[in-house]
């Protein structure tokens, strides 16, 4: 399910090794061989890549090709991105200069929301050896092909060299060894930053956030017992609302309420722009997005008062962290790649918050 390999043949001298990132199963990798599994993978890696530049002469670096084509909300999965901190700290710490150049390819819409939540703790050394093409511009002049031979690009970009890497999509879950739990406790950081909610039947819980216009809000929940509705709200209210200073304020503490509130005389909800009262069950894993075009107070609400009595128990229990994303920070990050590469594909064009679909949730079992 690791959808990686060295490429038989070499670049611009240097070994090439393909990894097909938006092809793997991440989250389900890590809860079938957990995070101490993948980092050991991962410095094998790097010995291979070491091993293979011995067979150059006064080569000694490797090249990174990262496919990004199916990226998806899933591999932003918080303990994944954790993982890939601490892989990048002891590579970085370990192979410095082994790393001669990043070439990301295919990077979908998505990328920047992607390239902000990881960028923080990838050194600016790092950075600098990336290269990222959107969608197809790998294929224009200033292309994959100016640092790596036309006759070497994988035949999956379009090139005729044969790697045969193999994509085997999710990784089923009787592989799993480790629930969402077990993935998320041995992680202080990640222990803390998720929340843990038992709500009885009838019972909802929600969490408020005051968010900028242009500003991305986004969410991730696993659903440990039962089942239970999710929805996003606008709430608008009747009365001078202050919120001034708060911009991306979310109260990541939440509420329950024994039963459903009641519509007020001071405000009132609305399902999001393309938002919907989504339905979930034991063993779920979701994660989303939103684009906020309207600044205001957003709540986003977790209920076990689904119409179904049969497929909602008596309790349901989840876990869940938001996380927001202010626009600056989403601009500064494209701004920073568009200023570092001067043959970034178009990146100041195509790619800013607008990019990101205004309701974006996918599930995983």
């Amino acid at each position: 399910y690791i959808s990686s390999g060295i490429n038989a043949e070499y670049g611009d001298g240097r070994p090439v090794y393909v990894l097909r990132l938006g092809h793997m199963d991440v989250k389900g990798i890590l809860r079938a061989v957990g995070e101490e599994a993948l980092l050991r993978h991962a410095l094998y890696i790097c010995e291979q890549g070491i091993e293979k530049t011995k067979e150059t002469p006064q080569i000694s670096s490797w090249t990174l090709l990262i496919d990004l084509e199916g990226l998806n909300l899933r591999h932003l999965w918080a303990p994944a991105r954790m993982a890939m901190r601490r892989f990048t700290e002891v590579m970085e710490q370990n192979y410095p200069e082994t790393l001669g150049m990043v070439l990301i390819v295919q990077a979908p819409r998505l990328f920047p929301l992607a390239w902000t939540l990881v960028k923080g703790f990838i050194n600016e050394n790092t950075r600098r050896k990336c290269l990222v093409y959107a969608g197809s511009d790998y294929l224009e002049e200033d292309g994959i092909h100016s640092y790596i031979n036309q006759s070497d690009i994988p035949d999956f970009l379009g090139g005729p060299s044969k790697c045969g890497i193999e994509c085997n999509g999710l990784v089923p879950r009787g592989e799993y060894t480790l629930s969402a739990e077990d993935v998320l406790s041995n992680e202080a950081a990640l222990h803390s930053l998720y929340k843990n909610v038992t709500l009885k039947k009838g019972e909802m819980h929600e969490v408020t956030v005051d968010a900028d216009g242009d500003s991305v809000i986004t969410w991730d929940f696993d659903c440990v017992l039962g089942g239970l509705q999710f929805s996003l709200y606008l709430r608008t209210y009747s009365e001078a609302h202050c919120n001034s200073s708060l911009a991306a304020m979310v109260q990541m503490a939440g509420i329950t309420y024994p039963s459903t509130p009641s519509p007020t005389e001071t405000y009132s909800d609305v399902l999001v722009e393309d938002g919907k009262v989504s339905e979930y069950c034991e063993g779920d894993s979701v994660q989303g997005s939103y684009y906020v075009s309207k600044p205001g107070t957003y709540v986003l609400a977790w209920s076990n008062t689904g119409p179904k009595p049969q497929a909602i128990g008596s309790k349901a229990t989840f876990l869940y962290t938001i996380e927001m994303i202010e626009p600056k920070d989403y601009a500064g990050s494209v701004s920073s790649l568009t200023s570092s590469f001067s043959n970034l594909s178009s990146a100041g064009s195509c790619w800013n918050t607008s990019s990101v679909a205004s309701w974006n949730s996918m599930v995983s079992r």
